[in-house]
């Protein structure tokens, strides 16, 4: 049985750069299923959290090479 909406991890507070990309996904649900992750499991949001800070680390970098 799917899991009703109710359960769906709420999105968290995110920096601008953070929301430019979970918005590129569609949104923080889609952002975790692209990376296998259930929004309703806490460990896959605090996953897919790290995943996000780690995205924009490398925007950054790939930044201040250009």
């Amino acid at each position: 049985m799917p899991a009703s909406s109710d359960c769906l991890q709420a999105e968290p507070p995110l920096k601008p750069e953070e929301r430019a990309i979970v918005k590129s996904y569609g949104g923080w649900i889609h952002f975790l299923a692209s990376f296998g992750l259930k929004p309703w499991v806490d460990e896959d949001a605090v996953q897919g959290k790290a995943i996000l800070e780690g995205l924009v680390a490398q925007e950054r970098g790939e930044e201040e090479e250009a």
